[in-house]
């Protein structure tokens, strides 16, 4: 039961920070900063959501007959695709600096 409220707290959160930064990109505003952490956490969260999906589903994770076969297949390339972690967190520091930076 925990690890369900877990999985749902992952995917509101990264969902919540997508709408943001589209909202952003709707209003015609700066979103680097805002897609960049939605990224980054999107796809940090899909990864440990898709295992402990694979784990509550045992030797069934495995059977092309069920989706997770597909998403855990699938859920490493959301961590390089679109751009690494290590360069979303780059992006992301960069524009924090920017916004930050000693006056």
């Amino acid at each position: 039961m925990f690890r369900l409220a877990d999985m749902a707290t992952k995917a509101e959160a990264a969902h919540q920070m997508m709408v943001k930064a589209a909202r952003l990109k709707d209003a015609g505003q700066r979103n680097d900063l805002e897609a960049g952490m939605a990224k980054y956490l999107a796809s940090e969260y899909c990864a440990e959501v898709v295992e402990d999906s694979f784990r509550i589903h045992g030797g069934y994770g495995y059977s092309k007959e069920y989706e997770i076969e597909r998403l855990y297949r699938e859920a490493p390339m959301l961590l390089i695709g679109e751009g690494t972690a290590d360069i979303q967190r780059m992006i992301i520091g960069r524009r924090l600096l920017e916004d930050y930076k000693a006056r």
